[in-house]
């Protein structure tokens, strides 16, 4: 015989290698476990250092909700362009580097994405989408000129004085003279040249989109795909003193195997216009209820992130720094000779090192950082959006700064031990404290702040027991860089909870667990089903047929057996006591003891017939101090062992009829004294057993009726054997002589 049932699942015993009630250590070293926490002033190196952020100071509010463009002249003095709040016109300010911010001038347009400053330190400012050039001196802003396209992106001049103007939607990049005369320069036959740079040589360089081209044309105008990303746009470019170009690629990546499709071919654009310096700056009057142009979005929702890659001077590409959530939308140098990254939608700077080493310098105030400039003083200026501002950041790094680590959650009430903080202290001081509570959030009913910590180990903490810790890293610069936190770690130890039993269940009878340490595959076996429970982890040892999810059983006539789905939330070990008793009352009898397994089964021969029930008790003594180790205990349901047969009576019967004609009928009865007769069967002189129903048809009863007939009759003098057997294979066998 053979019956299918589920096996016993044991949830996260695998995971449970140390038990919780043992003393351990939550411990934080990596970058990825602190990008969790709060960082306030504080910057956080890919190799998982915790040191002072650029010290940031606001330059500039524009009003607005963004600033797209900076520029810088020769005095240092920074100047910004944004959408005036009154709309209808791009202001733009300027920033000494020893004074507040003024503004400069208005011009007529919607916002402005290119600023440029030339030698004479006149400012030129691109508006789009009319991609009119308004060239600002001595705060009157006259119309310099107006390039044949729908976006100005980017502005950079050339060492003879020519205004390099990047747009958009024809990806031409214009040149254009200081009379303001311009000319097509280059026709990429892409949509946007969103990004401009220009070397020491006169190579102009482009970052493209769609195709997220990096090209290099050459003075003359020769064009040269160094790079295409597998993203959609080169969003900024920047260069370093060895001759490297840094490109940011925004976007899903995409396959490059197949070849894009090639544009339309772009119209001749018209001759360009003999601009000077011309002095009507106002459009004309709009007519009154005509509505005013949308501004356009120079940052379309992405998807996929950004990388920013590394193109070397022999041409090899490199992919420095890699996102999947934040995006690049601006580049520049610092005074280390690293690369600066401005980033959205969160809002931050990343310096970059190398492939695979970085440091979040910094969160912004605003969604996106959306410009950079490197200062002549040694830092860094960044715009914003969505808070249209201008900031500057470093070149000193911040006087102190303050790191808060995520919430740690001990899964139990827990006592905290030692504190150890690994670092460096010695450019300044670090001062740790710890906090305690049992809100899976700060709040103020946590405990307060637990000072008088710093760098060092094993330093006693004095925080009150509860589930859930933070701790907290003030850095304090002294004459130089900062302090350094490499590695934080706190000791605790969970309080022991009772292990409990969850689920219990009588097997089958007549079925017998294995020993532990033998593998069967008996031929008349069952296999159990999971019992279910609550889905928390549970603590006992798996036996190799658990292990593979199944938890076989043998036929073995007269045992019964318990099993049960033990739980212990500190994922102690566990040992099991088994007592039995009588259903019905009497003493509880100790069946086994220091069990290891979830299960048990025994021979019940020996047992009278009749209901039990089976006590478990569980105990996590192997794993605690004997004045700790707790115990739980549940019940299993009635069960019942039978080991009687049946009795058969008044068995008997006789011929009837002559011939072939000729039947026997025979009758008898069946009765057991504890369980439901199952099934009744008769053999004809020994031959094969034929099964028969009792005369009502159901097998339901501890008493049944039994006829039987034979057509044709055997002969006189034939056997006739029964037998009937009830739910616990208990068997009785009776015979009969038919007779004439």
């Amino acid at each position: 015989m053979k019956r299918m049932l589920p096996c016993l699942a044991l949830l996260g015993l695998l995971s449970a290698n140390a038990h919780a009630v043992e003393t351990s250590t939550w411990t934080q070293s990596s970058s990825e476990e602190f990008q969790k926490g709060k960082r306030e002033r504080v910057a956080l190196r890919s190799d998982g250092t915790l040191m002072l952020a650029p010290a940031v100071k606001e330059l500039l509010d524009a009003g607005s909700g963004a600033v797209w463009a900076l520029a810088a002249d020769s005095s240092g003095a920074v100047y910004a362009a944004a959408p005036a709040p009154e709309g209808g016109k791009v202001r733009v300010f300027r920033m000494p580097s020893n004074g507040p911010a003024e503004t400069v001038a208005d011009v007529e347009g919607l916002t402005a994405f290119a600023l440029a400053v030339d030698a004479r330190n006149r400012v030129y400012v691109g508006v789009s989408p009319q991609s009119r050039i308004y060239r600002i001196e001595n705060g009157v802003a006259t119309l310099f000129y107006t390039a044949p396209a729908e976006y100005i992106w980017q502005m950079a001049f050339t060492a003879d004085g020519h205004l390099m103007v990047a747009t958009g939607d024809k990806g031409v990049i214009y040149r254009v003279s200081p009379q303001g005369q311009g000319e097509v320069f280059f026709e990429t036959e892409e949509t946007h040249v969103r990004a401009l740079l220009l070397d020491a040589q006169g190579n102009v360089y482009a970052g493209t989109a769609p195709g997220a081209l990096v090209m290099r044309i050459s003075p003359r105008g020769e064009g040269f795909v160094l790079h295409q990303s597998e993203r959609e746009e080169i969003a900024a470019l920047a260069g370093d003193a060895a001759g490297n170009l840094y490109a940011a690629a925004l976007g899903p990546k995409r396959s490059l195997s197949a070849p894009r499709p090639i544009p339309t071919p772009l119209p001749a654009p018209p001759p360009p216009a003999t601009q000077g310096p011309a002095q009507p700056q106002a459009s004309a009057p709009r007519p009154q209820g005509q509505a005013q142009p949308a501004a356009p979005a120079p940052r379309s929702p992405l998807s996929g992130g950004s990388e920013v890659l590394q193109i070397q001077p022999n041409g090899f590409p490199t992919v420095l720094w890699e996102s999947d959530r934040e995006y690049v939308y601006a580049l520049a140098m610092n005074r280390a000779g690293r690369i600066v990254a401005g980033t959205g939608n969160e809002g931050g700077l990343y310096e970059l090192e190398a492939p695979g080493k970085s440091t979040a310098l910094l969160n912004a105030a605003g969604d996106q950082v959306t410009a950079l400039l490197t200062l002549a003083g040694g830092g860094i200026a960044y715009a914003t959006s969505n808070i249209g501002k201008v900031f500057q950041a470093g070149p000193e790094v911040a006087s102190d700064g303050v790191f808060e680590s995520s919430v740690f959650d001990s899964e139990f009430f827990a006592t905290w031990g030692k504190l150890s903080a690994l670092g460096n202290g010695d450019d300044g001081a670090v001062a740790m404290s710890v906090r305690s509570g049992n809100v899976n959030r700060p709040r103020k009913d946590w405990s307060p702040w637990s000072g008088g910590l710093g760098l060092g180990e094993d330093q006693p903490t004095s925080i009150p027991p509860a589930r859930y810790l933070q701790w907290r890293a003030e850095l304090k610069r002294g004459n130089g860089e900062g302090p350094r936190v490499r590695l934080v770690s706190v000791a605790y130890r969970n309080r022991n909870v009772p292990p409990t039993i969850a689920v219990t269940e009588a097997t089958p009878p007549n079925y017998a667990f294995p020993p532990r340490s033998l593998s069967i595959n008996p031929s008349d076996k069952i296999t159990l089903n999971p019992l279910s429970g609550k889905a928390r982890p549970v603590s006992t040892t798996m036996s190799p047929a658990m292990q593979s999810g199944a938890l076989g059983m043998s036929y073995s006539k007269g045992h019964v057996g318990v099993r049960w789905l033990a739980e212990d939330a500190n994922r102690d070990e566990l040992t099991y006591k088994l007592e039995i008793r009588p259903v019905g009352g009497g003493n509880w009898m100790t069946l086994a003891e220091k069990l290891e397994e979830p299960q048990y089964s025994w021979d019940s021969t020996a047992w009278p017939d009749g209901l039990y029930e089976v006590r478990v008790h569980v105990h996590d003594g192997n794993s605690n101090p004997p004045a700790e180790a707790l115990t739980g205990s549940a019940t299993t349901e009635a069960f019942l062992v039978d080991n009687t047969k049946p009795v058969i009576a008044d068995l008997g019967g006789a011929r009837t009829g002559t011939g072939s004609a000729a039947t026997a009928t025979l009758r008898w009865k069946a009765t057991d004294a504890h369980s439901q007769l199952r099934r009744a069967e008769y053999s004809l002189n020994g031959k094969d057993w034929t099964r028969i129903e009792p005369r009502n048809g159901l097998s339901d009863a501890r008493a049944l009726d039994y006829e039987l007939v034979l057509r044709p009759a055997p002969e006189a003098g034939s056997v006739v054997t029964v037998r009937v057997r009830d739910e616990f294979d208990n068997e009785a066998v009776a015979s009969v002589t038919i007779r004439d």
